[in-house]
């Protein structure tokens, strides 16, 4: 299954619309679920997002949407859990994420708040921060790279396509047994 990831786009409030490239990125490819992660600000976002796939959407510290506070999505044997982790202190504490899919039983913990891109394994979970997708500035950054990723799940595999600034930054493999682990 292929998974479009992103968030933190703050539109209109610190941008104005989403990237050219993300654009083309959400148009160009057929996705079957679309996460995002927090903080449209304004719905505009996710109506456009909705438009080209199946839509997980959660609610971020900056928005006064009505959306949910996390999403569990179960499939292909895995469970992930999505939500903007503005509860996390500090912000984005492994330790912390960790706790939080293990209490909704998940493996696979996709986040964001912190506006970096990041991905890897901790304790046999998967976690994936998108970054923001529109560069915006964050509570801890004075602005980031535009970025998204892109996660092809099977049973027993993960890849994650890390984008920033409309190319391909890194890609990032894992395998399933017993727990996800870097390949």
């Amino acid at each position: 299954m292929r998974f479009l990831i992103l968030g933190d786009s703050h539109i209109p409030d610190r941008a104005r619309e989403l990237p050219e490239w993300v654009k083309r990125v959400v148009e160009g490819k057929k996705y079957d679920v679309i996460l995002f992660t927090g903080d449209a600000t304004e719905y505009s976002v996710i109506h456009y997002l909705e438009r080209h796939g199946k839509t997980y959407a959660v609610h971020g510290n900056m928005d006064f949407l009505d959306l949910p506070r996390f999403q569990i999505i179960d499939v292909l044997g895995h469970r992930i859990f999505l939500f903007h982790s503005t509860e996390v202190r500090p912000r984005g504490n492994p330790e912390q994420l960790w706790e939080y899919g293990k209490t909704s039983g998940a493996d696979i913990v996709i986040f964001g708040h912190t506006h970096k891109r990041d991905v890897y394994a901790h304790k046999g979970m998967l976690f994936i921060n998108p970054g923001t997708v529109t560069g915006a500035w964050g509570g801890a950054t004075k602005g980031e790279p535009e970025s998204l990723a892109v996660l092809e799940l099977e049973k027993e595999r993960a890849t994650v396509l890390m984008m920033r600034d409309g190319a391909p930054e890194f890609l990032a493999h894992y395998r399933y047994e017993e727990g996800w682990q870097d390949v």
